[in-house]
């Protein structure tokens, strides 16, 4: 549902969002017996996700001050 509410923010929000939706489902498909190798799909899905989180934060950041640069998180409009 988050993923649906972003569908009109930009494309960086999007990303850690829908890699959060596939990462609880690799998640919970290797929890009810999908096998071993889900739970490591799942484990780098999570990384991934980290990585975007972490970048839309740093992100939204320096567009909040007055930096020398920003970082671009394709805005959908």
């Amino acid at each position: 549902m988050m993923f649906l509410g972003t569908l009109r923010t930009n494309l960086a929000l999007m990303s850690v969002f829908l890699l959060l939706f596939l990462t609880f489902l690799a998640l919970a498909i290797a929890e009810f017996g999908g096998g071993s190798g889900w739970g490591q799909i799942g484990g780098w899905l999570g990384i991934l996700t980290a990585i975007a989180a972490w970048y839309t934060a740093l992100a939204g950041v320096l567009a909040s001050g007055k930096n020398m640069f920003t970082l671009p998180t394709f805005p959908r409009s």
